[in-house]
């Protein structure tokens, strides 16, 4: 009986220590606000997309809401890790999804993209403006960037 015990306590010890998983890097609170014309946009994302592309910083993103208020979210957790980040702005989806569309809703897109498509022709399939200026959708022309530290950081953004 000693002996399963001891046995026991040896495996255990070797399943907790010998973990090749590294911890995930602290996160730090990141909020703000995204406004135009100091209006603020609803339903957009703001991107934190790490400088140093060879860090092991993930990207954080968050969504606006209808004062232009978002909070960084990282893997799903609120904030970022430490660092330097180019800050994109992207529209939001206008509808979270789950699971892939019905055939109902596959049949009312494909409806009124027949339609679109009839009353403008090629111009249907354009991408929709943007409320912002395109530079702040790519990270090689966004013209903000934000430090993250141990402190609470506040982004505002008014372009």
């Amino acid at each position: 009986m000693c002996r399963l015990t001891r046995l026991s306590s040896l495996l255990l010890l070797g399943l907790l220590g010998c973990s090749n998983a590294e911890a995930p890097p602290a996160l730090y609170p990141v909020t703000g606000t995204l406004k135009v014309n100091g209006k603020p946009l609803e339903n957009m994302t703001v991107q934190l997309s790490p400088v140093d592309i060879t860090s092991k910083a993930k990207p954080g993103i968050g969504k606006t809401d209808a004062e232009g208020k978002f909070t960084i979210l990282t893997n799903g957790d609120k904030g970022a890790a430490t660092g330097k980040y180019k800050v994109i702005l992207m529209d939001s989806p206008k509808v979270q999804r789950t699971g892939p569309p019905t055939i109902e809703e596959l049949t009312k897109m494909n409806g009124e993209m027949s339609q679109k498509i009839a009353q403008k022709g090629a111009a249907a399939f354009e991408p929709p403006t943007l409320p912002f200026p395109k530079e702040w959708s790519d990270a090689t022309t966004t013209p903000k960037e934000v430090e993250v530290g141990t402190q609470p950081v506040t982004v505002n953004i008014d372009i």
